[in-house]
């Protein structure tokens, strides 16, 4: 089928839709995923129950084990949740968890009618990661003790920069983890998916060196080094960094983090607070042991991200279009 065929599918498809459960799916496409790759796909059941589905087109060659798929497929589920709750909806999830070839069916969703009194339902439409500079603004304990609750420990910053340091010069001479990112980068400020250097808040020094980076398909350590620069002085200024852990690396684990993962970082924006993650140091496998010490054995890391007072906006990153990801 060709993409104008697919379009036109996905369009018929939305349109066919209740308006409620329009806006709630639509809403969901605002969850986060690693790299902005957006990997979800809806295919529609019978009477109100939606299939949730990764697609593995959408592969991430430096998550081989789908942590990060799952991560985020729990991420997206809890921002369908919210987004239901503020339309005056259930939505009721169940764990499906099957692969078929490049196909993971996740989960299948209810949306019903019903009350749910949910803090965070008005809240998640305002989540969006800020990478500007944060100020020394110490967090307020209501939100620390919201975090604690969420299983997110906070862990000395110094500490976590040494850790974040080592991971990024193994990263950056690993030709996986670079044609990786290379895949997801995107020159076009309006592309619908992936990151461009706007949206990363990246300067043109930066971008220039980063573009080398893929022609050479790995840094050597003195510029790899000199390239982690950045997130280290980012990290290095914020007056809070968090370790959110799971249970284990099972997908239902994994998925159960990505929603409390959804639900910790809209409950930062919701006070008015940044976060960034700066997840290099979970992904390489060489450094994730020494986050996982450093979060005292509370579970198995899957999340890191630094947290504090903006100085400036967020913005939004781009997203595809509900009728892009709905499939009969």
């Amino acid at each position: 089928m060709s993409e104008t065929s697919t379009a036109a599918t996905g369009q018929q498809l939305a349109a066919s839709l209740p308006a409620a459960h329009r806006r709630v799916l639509t809403a969901a496409l605002r969850a986060p995923s690693a790299h902005n790759a957006q990997p979800w796909r809806i295919r529609l059941g019978t009477g109100r129950r939606y299939e949730l589905h990764y697609d593995h087109h959408d592969y991430l060659p430096a998550d081989p084990e789908d942590r990060d798929a799952y991560l985020c497929m729990g991420a997206f589920c809890e921002t369908l949740a919210l987004a239901a709750a503020g339309e005056g909806l259930v939505a009721d999830l169940d764990l499906v968890l099957r692969r078929t070839g490049t196909d993971l069916h996740v989960a299948d969703v209810e949306l019903r009618p019903g009350a749910v009194a949910d803090p965070l339902a008005a809240a998640v439409a305002h989540r969006a990661t800020n990478r500007s500079r944060y100020t020394d603004e110490p967090l307020p304990a209501e939100l620390t003790g919201a975090l604690r609750e969420l299983r997110c420990v906070l862990v000395p910053t110094g500490q976590v920069a040494r850790i974040v340091r080592r991971a990024s010069v193994l990263s950056w001479r690993d030709r996986r983890f670079v044609g990786d990112l290379a895949a997801w980068i995107r020159a076009d400020s309006d592309a619908p998916d992936g990151m461009s250097p706007r949206q990363l808040g990246l300067a043109r020094y930066e971008w220039l060196a980063l573009r080398a980076a893929f022609v050479l398909g790995r840094l050597p350590a003195p510029l790899a080094r000199a390239y982690s620069g950045r997130d280290i002085r980012l990290l290095g200024e914020a007056p809070a960094v968090a370790v959110l852990c799971a249970d284990s690396d099972s997908p239902a684990d994994l998925v159960e983090a990505g929603r409390r993962l959804l639900r910790a970082w809209t409950t930062i924006c919701a006070h008015r607070f940044g976060y960034h993650p700066i997840s290099i140091a979970i992904d390489c496998p060489t450094t994730r042991p020494d986050v996982a010490a450093l979060a005292g054995g509370h579970g198995t890391p899957v999340a890191l991200f630094r947290i504090g007072r903006p100085t400036g906006s967020a913005g939004e990153s781009n997203r595809h279009q509900l009728a892009d990801v709905l499939r009969s």
